[in-house]
Formats: structure tokens, sequence, C-alpha cells
């Protein structure tokens, strides 16, 4: 299959703070594969002054496999890291992308001050079986 027309869905990182009221612009979003075998980092982003990342194209399956039972898998799975100085990093594990969809991760950040101690916070985004 020529590259180009490989089927492709679209992922944005939103990052805020405040339970989501304030977004946080310079925040590190590393994007990387969901596999074992290929979990290195596709891109690396910095949110902006609304607090989002540029979208990005990430390859998926294609979008025939949701058309009938037993047909696939019909999205591929990302892990997203978010890091800002002062806040407690945030890793986010099987993120799904769906082809042709724009998929909008938040990641709502908390000011390491305000945690007892700075341990990490993993987010499991196994899509459920809604999604299949």
């Amino acid at each position: 299959m020529n590259n180009s027309t490989a089927p492709q869905g679209y992922l944005t990182v939103r990052v805020s703070t405040a339970r989501g009221a304030i977004p946080l612009s310079d925040a590190t979003v590393n994007i990387r594969g969901g596999e074992e075998d290929n979990s290195s980092v596709i891109y690396s982003l910095i949110s902006d002054g609304d607090g989002r990342t540029p979208r990005v194209t990430l390859p998926t399956p294609p979008k025939e496999n949701s058309d009938a039972p037993g047909g696939g898998v019909a999205y591929s799975v990302y892990n997203v890291d978010v890091f800002k100085e002062g806040y407690v990093p945030l890793y986010f594990h099987n993120v799904p992308i769906f082809p042709s969809v724009i998929s909008v991760q938040p990641a709502v950040m908390v000011p390491a001050a305000d945690t007892e101690k700075q341990d990490v916070s993993n987010i499991d985004e196994t899509p459920s079986d809604s999604y299949l």
C-alpha cells in the first residue's frame, strides 16, 4: 500500500491545570508508540498559549476493520507523556487513535507543591468495549 494512502488518525493534546480551567503553555508532550517493541518517541511537542499541541498524524488500521464483527482492531494505541517543571508528570497509556478521526487527549496537570510526594500519574486509556 502506498504510504500516502495509508489509513491515519489525528491527535492533539490539551494541557491545563486547575481541573482543566487554566491552559498550560510550554509543557513538553511526547507521543510514543503503544507497543512494547515500538515505544520510541514519534513526536515531541510543546503546548502553545492555549495549552494545545499541534495536531499530529498517526498511522491507524483501515476503517473497514470496524465494519464487521471479527474484522480486526479498528484503532491504534499510543502512549502520551506530559511534563512541565513544577507539575507532576502525566503518563497516558493505550490512547486510542481511530482512522480519519481527530482525537483530543486532555492532560490536567497538578502542581507538584499540591502533592505530598511527587508521584507520577499513570492513566490507562485502554478503549472499552463500546469502542469495539
